[in-house]
């Protein structure tokens, strides 16, 4: 046994030891206090909103988590504490407010808000979870149509500075639509493919693949791959996208390789590759499909 595990050894657990460390905790408590009491009426003064109970998790992270509820109990007990109110939402959201800067009335209307972008949140995750789906941006309108649309967004921009709602995402197609999903349950890579497998334009989601793969891989993009469940592209659709893209000048970087065995179709983008690289990928990728003899 070294020196320094004899010292901890002894020391370590003793009265005196476990009275310095609970006082020091009390310090850090009231420190959490503090800061949590500024920033609810800040809040409350500036920018006329909640402060959600998540906001502990950041605060007190260096609190074991049997001082958080005492925490929380002493400030309704705390005589210079008086103007700060809690309120619970259905959901079982616990949100604070000064009524100093904020009316009982207008906390509730603004509980109200915090439900809808908790079952906004909701949805999203379980479209993610459930369907691996990203959630269009009009199917939050169609859920809520008794809030404006431009309330709807508002609310989701709110979301992207919540630490409690940092899972949700967005993207958006070529075409501008904007989507949502659960990045704990879609990678942000697979929710790009998704969001341009919605583009009604096929012929813009093969360029676009394309010339990512080209680029960040870089290596050359299977036709047959458009055919996936990722892109959902039908057969019947695919060749003419095919045919399309060749022949338009505004695509005039896509190229087109076969393989000469397997006839495996690919396409590339020679801003980011040269025909040699694409046919030597090609081969690898086809050969190494091939089963050893």
């Amino acid at each position: 046994m070294t020196m320094h595990e004899d010292f901890l050894g002894n020391h370590s657990h003793s009265p005196a030891a476990q009275a310095f460390h609970r006082t020091s905790i009390s310090g850090q408590a009231a420190e959490v206090k503090a800061k949590l009491i500024h920033n609810v009426r800040r809040n409350s003064k500036r920018h006329g909103v909640l402060t959600s109970s998540h906001i502990l998790t950041v605060l007190a992270q260096d609190l074991p988590a049997d001082f958080h509820r005492p925490l929380l109990e002493s400030i309704s007990h705390d005589p210079l504490c008086s103007d700060i109110r809690t309120l619970l939402t259905p959901s079982g959201q616990l949100f604070f407010y000064s009524i100093a800067h904020m009316s009982i009335e207008d906390a509730a209307t603004k509980g109200q808000l915090e439900e809808v972008k908790f079952a906004m949140a909701e949805r999203i995750r379980r479209d993610s979870r459930i369907a691996t789906a990203l959630t269009p941006l009009n199917a939050m309108f169609a859920q809520f149509p008794e809030i404006t649309p431009v309330k709807v967004c508002s609310m989701l921009n709110e979301m992207q500075t919540q630490a409690h709602y940092r899972d949700i995402k967005t993207v958006s197609s070529t075409s501008g639509e904007l989507y949502l999903y659960c990045d704990v349950h879609v990678t942000d890579k697979y929710a790009t493919m998704l969001a341009r497998s919605a583009v009604s334009d096929a012929c813009q989601t093969i360029v676009d693949t394309v010339r990512e793969e080209s680029r960040l891989y870089p290596r050359p993009t299977k036709v047959s791959a458009f055919t996936s469940q990722v892109y959902d592209i039908p057969p019947t659709t695919l060749q003419p996208c095919i045919v399309r893209v060749l022949n338009a000048t505004e695509f005039a970087d896509i190229r087109k390789l076969v393989h000469p065995e397997t006839e495996a179709e690919y396409l590339y983008s020679n801003l980011h590759m040269t025909e040699e690289q694409a046919v030597a990928l090609m081969k690898w990728l086809e050969e190494g499909r091939q089963p050893s003899t």
